[in-house]
């Protein structure tokens, strides 16, 4: 694939790079057929953050088998969450994602956004080169000043991005497709994006150009310019002309979103409680038979690691632990885990949903999520290398089986 610059990359992809915008209302039937014409390792679907039903998870091994070239597999479901997410495989997704097999996928609300403008912005890394929205250089849109503007910025990378958005304060409106309660302007922030987390972001178009960064780059950012929205769509990735570079803002301290918004305390239903442990460290162990120094929970790699048994209706209560040098971005799949504390100290903001949060080195965070969306969840760092090494486990309802495995003819790898 050439990209905006003239550097040509080798690309799995679902079509383009980034693939296809599914954008569709709440309430929808989505039904996604995906063919596999010549990706030789296997593909899958996995809906990012998408609380489907388990046989719509798209994990390898787990709930299908990876799609073979000449093979093709139906996703069918409803559109009940309202938000932004993104879609990628789930077989080998270490190499499958970094090569392209990624997506955003964006349920608007029944009665709509308010917002005039809707601008998609995933960033990837593939190869040497970072994309901002479809393009390694500079892009732009022109927005009418005084009409309003929703920023969806997706990390698709296996580590942490900054963000930062000059010009014009601007509101969080929701995080992990979660809206957020009682947002407040921020101005000269930087929003931290843990490998797969999502942000939305509000501002008010001002008469001067706004510019929209990433540490991962200084290649490539969105300029967003007043005047006529002729230079690009009203909703989708960013594309025409841009401005000149922006100002380094790689210094502008971070917006902790555990101290951000407020609104009344979440509360959770008084079903039996399940607390469970995840210490985060790396061993010598052996994985699939190899010696690795292997990316371990609780001391154990995938699939040595037990499981979270849950029944329908618990409370499961996780205490995640890094005692590693490396950042973790825990992502718990078919569930939205409620943020209770991190290194001791309570969550004071908004109630805060993810479905994917960042562990950093030392850090001790404690989240809970309510058991019920029945089916066998992977529950995994989304470094993807590491999961691949071994940080990767089941959250399993009791009573639930699957007739799938890992490798087989298939080769089913549930990374």
């Amino acid at each position: 694939i050439a990209l905006a610059s003239g550097d040509e990359v080798e690309s799995w992809n679902y079509g383009a790079l980034p693939g296809p915008e599914l954008r569709v209302q709440q309430g929808d039937v989505v039904e996604v057929h995906l063919e596999n014409v010549d990706v030789e390792a296997g593909v899958t679907i996995h809906w990012h953050g998408y609380d489907v039903p388990n046989g719509e998870d798209g994990v390898a091994g787990v709930t299908q088998d990876s799609v073979l070239p000449g093979e093709s597999f139906d996703y069918r479901f409803v559109a009940e969450q309202a938000g932004t997410y993104w879609y990628h495989t789930h077989q080998n997704a270490s190499r499958g994602v970094q090569r392209g097999l990624f997506g955003s996928l964006i349920v608007e609300p029944a009665g709509g956004i308010p917002e005039q403008h809707d601008l998609v912005v995933p960033l990837h890394t593939i190869g040497d080169s970072v994309l901002l929205g479809a393009s390694d250089r500079p892009s732009g849109v022109g927005v009418p000043a005084g009409e309003s503007v929703r920023l969806r910025l997706v990390n698709t990378d296996m580590l942490p991005n900054s963000f930062h958005l000059a010009g014009t304060p601007f509101t969080v409106v929701a995080v992990d497709g979660q809206d957020v309660a009682s947002p407040t302007p921020v101005d000269g922030r930087a929003l931290r994006l843990p490998a797969g987390g999502r942000v939305d972001l509000a501002f008010t178009m001002p008469d001067e150009p706004v510019a929209l960064t990433t540490d991962a780059t200084a290649s490539a950012w969105l300029a967003l310019t007043p005047g006529s929205a002729a230079s690009g769509p009203a909703s989708g990735p960013a594309s025409g002309p841009a401005s000149e570079r922006p100002p380094d803002r790689s210094a502008e301290p971070e917006l902790d979103l555990l101290a951000y918004g407020g609104g009344p305390a979440a509360t959770l239903p008084a079903g039996p409680l399940v607390r469970a442990e995840m210490v985060l460290d790396r061993n010598p162990r052996f994985l699939q038979g190899v010696p690795v120094n292997g990316y371990t929970v609780n001391g154990a790699v995938y699939p040595q690691i037990p499981s979270i048994t849950v029944d329908e209706g618990d409370v499961v209560e996780l205490t995640v632990a890094n005692r590693g040098w490396e950042t973790h971005p825990m992502h718990v799949h078919g569930h939205h885990v409620l943020v209770l504390s991190r290194n001791g100290e309570p969550a004071t903001g908004a109630p805060l949903l993810l479905d994917t949060f960042d562990v950093r080195p030392g850090e001790v965070w404690v989240v809970a999520l309510v058991a019920d969306n029945p089916g066998i969840w992977m529950d995994h760092c989304h470094n993807l290398d590491h999961a691949a090494e071994g940080m990767m486990m089941a959250l399993r309802y009791r009573g639930v089986s699957t007739p799938y495995e890992h490798g087989g003819a298939h080769g089913n790898r549930s990374e």
